[in-house]
């Protein structure tokens, strides 16, 4: 396998430095738990999802929002639902997320969204009619001016709302519906569900494609048997908060604590060499290991080096893992040679 760091930088920070979301506009956005508080000073540039991974679909509808909002004069408002509806209406369907809440709030907020609607969704809200939905949510306590959604946008008990009854009932309560295309990546509209295939399967160079980010884990530093230190190389292991791993393998990665971000290499898998059975996330450094480890941890997937396998022996394993981090280490090399390319032409 050919190492490309050209098909796997998304949005590359220079090693040492975070690759953090673009500081938001000032007053910060106001995350509002009921449709009913939001201020009736004034009206509304609104859309409504779920907004899973916040990939390059779904960014190109909140910045739409923005400029909107801006260009109007109203407040850019994103409408979203806590649980997921399906975890309500069909819980066996229900998809695992790509990123933890927190982080998707945060992602939005750095677009400059002036308000995040988090509506609990439940059996009562399920039951509202999309007509209801529009003239009691959208019309009366959100004082909605412009609505942007995708074309298959659907609302409402038994799916009863569309794009169409938007737009019918925008001429009666005066608003307007803004019908924003999908994106497309390679001839494929982006999806969070195909993110999700790609993520599981390993495929994370296209999986980044699709975010217009580098996919990451975040979690706790926890102890883990000591192998690594002892019979490997010293490893730093993250108790994640995600619900999706990348599938079992060997990956570049960037480790990310107190804003700045360290070349390092990642496997996710359970060991088989060393007997293991648990599922596990296990990092090493390519510069070094502090000697107090960090609490807090978030792991960037740059690249995928190799599947997880079992090795005759524990110095095969040994052998390999050495030259998992010299590939590594080419990779950022040819990382920085890029970005110092990027800096000249730019």
């Amino acid at each position: 396998m050919s190492l490309r760091p050209e098909d796997d930088v998304c949005q590359s920070p220079p090693v040492g430095q975070a690759l953090v979301p673009r500081q938001p506009r000032h007053p910060p956005m106001k995350i509002l738990h009921d449709y009913r508080h939001f201020p009736s000073s004034k009206r509304s540039s609104v859309t409504i999802g779920n907004f899973d991974g916040l990939h390059l679909g779904h960014r190109r509808i909140l910045e739409d929002v923005v400029r909107m909002a801006s260009a109007s004069d109203t407040c850019s408002v994103v409408m979203t639902f806590s649980p997921h509806p399906l975890q309500i209406l069909h819980p066996a369907k229900a998809p695992k997320l790509i990123v933890p809440p927190e982080d998707k709030f945060a992602q939005i907020e750095s677009l400059g969204i002036d308000y995040l609607l988090l509506v609990k969704f439940d059996e009562t809200l399920s039951r509202l009619s999309g007509e209801v939905f529009i003239r009691d949510i959208l019309v009366r306590s959100l004082r909605v001016q412009h609505l942007l959604v995708g074309h298959n946008f659907v609302f409402g008990h038994k799916r009863s709302g569309n794009v169409a009854l938007l737009e019918a009932l925008g001429r009666e309560y005066d608003y307007t519906v803004h019908v924003i295309p999908s994106v497309a990546v390679r001839g494929s509209r982006v999806s969070s569900t195909w993110i999700r295939e790609l993520i599981r399967s390993g495929r994370i160079s296209q999986a980044n494609r699709l975010l217009g980010r580098y996919y990451s884990l975040h979690g706790s530093v926890i102890s883990g048997q000591g192998l690594g230190k002892t019979a490997l190389v010293p490893t730093l292991n993250l108790a994640t908060e995600n619900e999706i791993l990348p599938g079992n393998g060997v990956y570049v990665t960037l480790a990310i604590w107190d804003g700045k971000s360290h070349p390092a290499v990642t496997n996710v898998g359970i060991r088989p060499t060393v007997s293991g059975t648990r599922l596990s996330v296990e990092t090493h450094l390519l510069e070094h290991i502090p000697e107090t480890p960090p609490s807090k941890l978030e792991l960037q997937f740059l690249h995928r080096l190799r599947d997880e396998r079992k090795f005759p022996s524990v110095e095969e394993l040994k052998q390999q893992i050495a030259k998992d981090i010299q590939r590594a280490r080419r990779f950022f090399g040819l990382l920085k040679k890029l970005q110092r390319g990027a800096g000249r032409l730019g």
